[in-house]
C-alpha cells in the first residue's frame, strides 16, 4: 500500500492518488477535458503531443470560478506524470501536501486559484539529453502566454513558490517581458512547499517557511477578492 502523503486531502475525500484513490481519480481522470478546465487541458493535450515531453494535467476541479490566483513552481514534481497526473494541492505527495496545508489555512478558495509551472515539463527528465532550468524557462514562456490566453479570466495575482520559481520567472522577464495577461498582475514570492523548507524555522523572522507561505497565499487571495491585505503591494518588475 502506498503511504498517504496529502493527509489532509484524504480525510476530505479530495485525494488525486490512482493507487489510494483509485474509483475518485479515475472519475476526474475520465472529465479531465469536460468545461473550462477542459479547454486547458486539450491545450496540455496540444502541447504534449508538439513538445513530446511528459506533461501532467490541469487540475480539473480548479478555478471553477474563474482564474484569480495563479500559483507559480519551476516545474512539476519527478512522479508528477506517474502520479496523479495532475498539477493539484490535492496530489499525493509532500509537496502537494504542504501546499495544501499552506492554502488551507490562508483560506485560499481552490475556485479561484490555478496551479502551474512555469515549465511545465520535468526539466531533469533523464529520458532527455542533460538541460539546465534556465534555457527551458526561455523555451517554454510562450506556452505560459498560451495558456493564459484561454483562460476565461485574468490572474489578479501569482505567487512564485521557491527560490527557482522566482529565478525562473525573472528570466522569463528578461527574456521578452512579463506575458501581457499579467501585466497587472501582482507578483508575491514564498518559500517552496518542499518539506526540507518549509518545515525550516527562520530564527531572524521567528516563524517557519510554512508560516511565510500561508500569510503570503493568505494577502494574495485577500487581494484577488479586492479585500486589503497588509502587505506591501508588489508589481512584477
Amino acid at each position: 500500500m502506498a503511504m498517504v502523503w496529502n493527509k489532509l486531502a484524504e480525510r476530505r475525500g479530495e485525494l488525486f492518488s490512482r493507487e489510494l484513490a483509485p474509483e475518485r481519480h479515475a472519475y476526474w481522470w475520465a472529465r479531465r477535458h469536460d468545461g473550462e478546465a477542459g479547454r486547458l487541458n486539450r491545450w496540455v493535450d496540444h502541447l504534449r503531443n508538439t513538445t513530446l515531453e511528459n506533461i501532467p494535467y490541469l487540475d480539473p476541479t480548479a478555478a471553477s470560478d474563474g482564474v484569480r490566483v495563479l500559483v507559480l513552481l519551476h516545474e512539476p514534481a519527478a512522479d508528477a506524470e506517474d502520479g496523479s497526473g495532475f498539477v493539484s494541492r490535492f496530489s499525493n505527495d509532500a509537496v502537494s501536501a504542504n501546499l495544501y496545508r499552506a492554502a488551507d489555512r490562508a483560506e485560499l478558495e481552490h475556485s479561484s486559484t490555478l496551479q502551474w509551472n512555469v515549465v511545465p515539463w520535468w526539466v531533469s527528465n533523464p529520458a532527455m539529453a542533460p538541460r539546465s532550468l534556465m534555457r527551458e524557462v526561455v523555451r517554454a514562456r510562450p506556452y505560459l502566454a498560451e495558456l493564459l490566453s484561454l483562460a476565461d479570466a485574468v490572474p489578479r495575482e501569482v505567487v512564485l513558490l521557491g527560490k527557482p520559481a522566482a529565478k525562473a520567472w525573472d528570466r522569463l522577464v528578461r527574456s521578452g517581458g512579463v506575458p501581457g495577461r499579467l501585466a497587472t498582475a501582482t507578483v508575491s514570492r514564498a518559500p517552496h512547499p518542499n518539506p526540507l523548507v518549509f518545515d525550516r524555522f527562520d530564527p531572524a523572522r521567528g516563524r517557519t517557511n510554512g508560516d511565510r507561505q500561508a500569510e503570503t497565499l493568505r494577502h494574495a487571495g485577500q487581494r484577488a477578492q479586492g479585500e486589503t491585505a497588509s502587505a506591501t503591494r508588489r508589481r512584477p518588475f
